[in-house]
């Protein structure tokens, strides 16, 4: 619960189910990490906590592509009716939902001087990355409450916790989903289970468990169903496919004057945070690391963003430890709209077998030009005398890159995701050849089934996809209430 946690809960064997991608074509065969949540509330409850609900013509997209029902005036409605938001009531906010969204307690003073480093480079201050304007820097909202990490199973499970129609069963995995004829009536478990169905069968496992559970319920293209010996139920080529994520590359500064830190000068007020947190739910203990950041244009003839950044007040380990001794600060920059698209697909029949993650990070040549973009953009502003003071370097790049084919050949070396996959059960109009969903979320071609997390997104949003996974949620439940009530 301590918004700090983050740096034990991500990549924990406890919390996170540590998946890896398959190797990349276009990085020289690297894998990278793909963390997901490994208990409740999922990657909600292990993320850094931004609240970022896109923009709107994100949605106004999905409905273009054929998605009725998901245009900026409807899913806003479902955010407001969500959050509850510390700034309070307004035309794009809500202030009576179960989701806390609060501003951070204590942002370090740093923040500032990356806002004001930002104005060097020309992008502009932004207090609000959820109102009428997405582009500038400035602290984030997080998905917080009085200075305590707020994730979905808090806003949604925890209060129904006591409900006699609902059962929680933790250490409990999914292997399939069960049918009679075309309908789904149940899921059966790892372990052997049936789970039988009185009503809908609900799959919010995520981007990457949702199609691996349907691939194993035999709901998938068939020719790789049969590789697997799983008998085809529907054959449905789209399961799978569409996955992408925002491609991001980190920079790391060493030195300084400021940041949080472990060192001599700091070793008072570090000693001094657990007692500030307990006290007044502030301080260290009260970061979500991930401060701040924003979002800026690569190009002057573009109308929106598309780079978005996350600064982080502290000297991060780049050679594998997370944290090192000394000052120091990180940021990345990720590309919000890749064109690049990969699949998940079954590595093997068993449940308890990874899928294979085909990320296929920067495929489309544009997405390589365009992070590299924003990469540069992104070393300006780090290495701004705002932020560059004392004896503060930087570490990576580093001073041996400075040419674009040395910067680019650097992203390629070390290039990660924002951790927000995408995409595999895409949502989109009955009859499509690569719908999954229709856009009630309803599985097509299989009675009884819905689908509710990041995969039925047909785009990914331009932000992280925490806020609007749980708006799917919302929409879900809107749906359900509605045709249980036809």
């Amino acid at each position: 619960r301590i918004p700090l946690g983050v740096m034990t809960l991500m990549g924990s064997k406890c919390y996170d189910w540590r998946f890896r991608s398959a190797p990349h074509e276009h990085l020289g065969g690297r894998v990278v990490g793909v963390p997901r949540g490994r208990t409740l509330g999922g990657s909600g409850s292990i993320n850094s906590m931004v609240y970022i609900r896109g923009r709107p013509s994100d949605y106004d997209r999905w409905a273009d592509l054929g998605c009725t029902g998901w245009a900026w005036s409807d899913v806003l409605k479902r955010y407001k009716r969500a959050e509850r938001n510390a700034r309070g009531a307004s035309e794009l906010h809500g202030d009576a939902g179960p989701l806390f969204v609060e501003d951070l307690p204590s942002p370090h003073p740093m923040v500032e001087n990356f806002v004001r480093a930002g104005a060097d480079a020309g992008v502009p201050a932004n207090d609000d990355f959820n109102g009428p304007c997405q582009e500038g820097l400035g602290n984030y909202q997080a998905t917080m409450h009085n200075g305590r990490r707020w994730s979905p199973a808090d806003a949604y499970l925890h209060p129904a916790k006591k409900r006699p129609n609902l059962t929680v069963m933790t250490g409990t995995e999914i292997d399939r989903l069960e049918f009679d004829g075309q309908r789904a009536v149940g899921a059966r478990t790892v372990a052997g289970r049936l789970i039988e169905a009185a009503g809908e069968v609900v799959l919010a496992a995520g981007a990457i468990a949702s199609p691996a559970i349907l691939l194993r319920s035999g709901i998938g293209p068939g020719a790789h169903l049969a590789e697997h010996g799983i008998e085809c139920v529907l054959d449905q080529p789209a399961v799978g496919a569409n996955l992408h994520d925002h491609p991001a590359i980190g920079m790391h500064y060493g030195g300084g004057r400021h940041g949080y830190a472990l060192s001599l000068a700091t070793l008072p007020a570090n000693a001094l945070a657990p007692l500030r947190y307990l006290l007044g739910r502030k301080g260290l203990f009260a970061s979500n690391t991930v401060e701040a950041g924003g979002f800026a244009r690569t190009r002057p003839d573009l109308t929106e963003p598309d780079v978005q950044f996350h600064f982080i007040p502290a000297r991060l380990g780049h050679e594998g430890s997370a944290v090192v001794w000394g000052r120091g600060y990180y940021s990345d920059v990720c590309l919000l709209k890749p064109r690049s698209r990969g699949r998940l697909s079954l590595a093997a029949r068993d449940p308890r077998t990874a899928p294979n993650i085909d990320l296929n990070l920067l495929a489309d040549t544009d997405d390589d030009a365009d992070l590299l973009a924003g990469a540069k953009l992104l070393r300006r502003i780090l290495s701004s005398p705002h932020l560059k003071t004392g004896d503060a370097r930087e570490l990576i790049p580093g001073p041996n890159v400075a040419s674009d084919e040395e910067l680019r050949a650097m992203i390629h070396e070390r290039l990660g995701t924002a951790y927000h996959p995408v995409g595999t059960c895409r949502m989109g109009p009955s009859g499509h050849a690569e719908t999954v969903v229709d856009p009630r979320l309803s599985l097509v071609g299989i009675d009884n089934v819905r689908v509710a997390d990041a995969s039925i997104m047909p785009e990914v949003i331009a932000g992280n996809t925490n806020a609007a996974s749980m708006m799917i949620g919302e929409a879900a439940a809107e749906f359900i209430a509605e045709d249980g009530a036809a």
